[in-house]
């Protein structure tokens, strides 16, 4: 099983998911064009796109995706809350076993400002690798077993968005009770069993709320052995 990141901000998200036969597209955050450009091959060779919820950084080419003959996977509230009309996606919901080729998919709830927000567990039927995905969530309730992979929103720093002076207090709340703090993270990560975890992938870090290289040092100490990657823009 391999995982890329094509997009991991507030300007868009992207992530693919593929064994090779099966390819899978997480999120469609970005515009159709640029989406197409990124894949570097268009959309053709996609199975399916999941979508975790409906904001455009993260759902913004889901109509131009099922029009051009990919099937979307997204729960009923996001369809609902999508600013486009999504009577053509596939509805989930958290619990749901999905399968496409040899790759399964099970969605979990996450922890944002919209209803019905999910991440997904995926496993490879054959090799048996196993990668936990999660972004935009203020907190995750979801342990697993025997994972492989680790793909987790790492969105700010709780020391630097207190004291930036550029975000209203409003805003700061919004941020608190919507993404992952870096020290949250940390805490996740530890109460599940990275036994056989081969990689740790930190996505959507904010612009100005993050501190990559430093982060990238934190994460290598708390985890040793264990590969830190930090998706860029």
């Amino acid at each position: 099983m391999t995982f890329t990141s094509l997009a991991s901000s507030s300007k868009g998200n992207a992530y693919v998911v593929s064994d090779g036969e099966t390819t899978l597209l997480l999120e469609c955050g970005l515009t159709f064009k640029e989406l197409q450009k990124r894949l570097g091959y268009g959309v053709a060779g996609i199975t399916a796109c999941l979508v975790s919820h409906e904001h455009q950084d993260h759902a913004k080419a889901a109509a131009q995706l099922l029009k051009g003959g990919v099937p979307v996977y997204m729960s009923e509230g996001t369809a609902a809350a999508h600013k486009d009309a999504m009577d053509a996606a596939h509805l989930i919901k958290a619990g749901d076993v999905l399968r496409f080729g040899h790759l399964t998919v099970v969605p979990f709830r996450t922890f944002h400002n919209t209803d019905e927000p999910l991440g997904f567990l995926i496993e490879d039927g054959r090799t048996k690798e196993r990668l936990l995905w999660a972004v935009d969530t203020a907190n995750l309730g979801v342990t697993a077993d025997k994972l492989t992979y680790i793909a987790v929103e790492c969105n700010y720093e709780e020391r630097l968005l207190n004291r930036s002076d550029r975000i209203p207090s409003v805003l700061k709340d919004r941020i608190r009770h919507s993404h992952f703090e870096v020290s949250d993270v940390i805490r996740w990560l530890h109460k599940q069993d990275l036994s056989g975890v081969l990689t740790i992938w930190l996505l959507h870090l904010s612009a100005g709320n993050s501190r990559a290289e430093a982060w990238q040092r934190r994460f290598e100490r708390e985890f040793p052995g264990i590969e830190i990657r930090i998706c860029p823009e």
